[in-house]
């Protein structure tokens, strides 16, 4: 079995209960979740790749011990990275800036960026698919208050004879105050709210996929050189797999100050490629998508021509939950990337 890993795919199901990890935006004082039409017409909840690769990255960044593996821009987590990158920018060619932003920075390396001056694009080493709800997703929008503490509310306009929505008093002056008949009493008690917003839930099995490809770690895109030691690759390899695991295990997204996930499950498969063989991704949307992607690696396996035993080109780790998928990333952390044949 080869020890050097040219790409990894992750294909899995996770179950995501009440969580707001990705949406559309705010009208008014109403956030709308995140919605996508499927190829048969379906309409179902979706959380954005860039979520998905923001979360990866962030995590990458929280588990650098040494954050001078990092440019100045990533150690801020500046989403320009290498473009605000001194040492980079000032170089005169997209070779040398490329070059100059792999050695300086893990982050830059692994995510990729985007360089104005020079002009040269460096693409991510890992890729993510929207995570799809798989109908049916539940959802609802709940309303909330913000209130200031000790800020009386201020009755407006002339009282009428009724009851007291608070203490329940009838046939005496009430006011209409945000939506409530209070009496005297009540108002100079009670607190004004500053803001009623509504708020969005969903909960549900999404189907998510990811690319991981080793092979890229280090390489320049303009001049194919690999500009880092294999020790500094195998070192960004595991972190950027470390990463994978963290961000299953606690998903951080959008306002998970309250609305934490409750992380039911992920089970799904790990797909290996050992030779410079792309690996094969169907949606998990499919209930056979582990079936066809096993019968596709097998076929794969026995046509290849890859200078190997033809049964290790591709292969197929299944996990059925977010302890196991720890464990068998944990196994290929013992691995190294693949490393391209480009001399002469």
């Amino acid at each position: 079995m080869s020890d050097e890993i040219f790409e990894i795919a992750i294909l899995g199901r996770v179950v995501w209960n009440l969580h707001s990890l990705n949406n559309e935006g705010t009208v008014g004082n109403v956030t709308e979740p995140r919605t996508v039409v499927l190829a048969n017409g379906e309409k179902t909840d979706g959380i954005s790749g860039e979520m998905l690769k923001h979360i990866h990255a962030e995590n990458l960044w929280i588990l650098e011990t040494n954050k001078d593996n990092f440019c100045e821009a990533c150690k801020k987590l500046e989403p320009a990275r290498a473009d605000k990158n001194a040492n980079v920018t000032q170089k005169n060619t997209p070779q040398d800036a490329v070059k100059q932003a792999i050695i300086d920075c893990t982050l830059c390396d692994a995510h990729g960026f985007l360089i104005q001056k020079p002009t040269v694009a460096r693409p991510s080493t890992i890729e993510f698919g929207w995570a799809i709800g798989i109908p049916e997703i539940h959802r609802d929008i709940h309303l909330h208050a913000r209130h200031a503490l000790g800020e009386k509310v201020k009755a407006k306009g002339k009282p009428q004879t009724g009851k007291c929505d608070s203490c329940g008093k009838d046939n005496i002056d009430v006011w209409e105050v945000e939506q409530q008949k209070l009496c005297k009493d009540c108002l100079a008690t009670s607190t004004t709210s500053q803001m009623i917003y509504h708020r969005p839930t969903r909960s549900g099995t999404y189907a998510v996929l990811t690319v991981f490809q080793p092979w890229r770690i280090g390489l320049n895109n303009v001049n194919y050189a690999y500009e880092i030691d294999e020790n500094k690759r195998r070192q960004r390899y595991n972190i950027i797999l470390k990463a994978y695991q963290t961000m299953f295990m606690r998903t951080e997204g959008a306002m998970t100050t309250t609305r934490l996930p409750h992380t039911e499950g992920f089970e799904g498969l790990i797909v290996v490629s050992k030779a410079n063989m792309p690996v094969p991704i169907i949606s998990p949307l499919r209930e056979d998508y582990k079936d066809e992607i096993k019968r596709i690696a097998s076929m794969m396996n026995q046509t290849s021509d890859q200078p190997m035993n033809k049964n290790e080109i591709l292969e197929v780790i299944e996990f059925s939950s977010i302890a196991s998928f720890i464990e068998k990333i944990k196994g290929l952390l013992e691995r190294s990337p693949y490393r391209l044949c480009l001399e002469k």
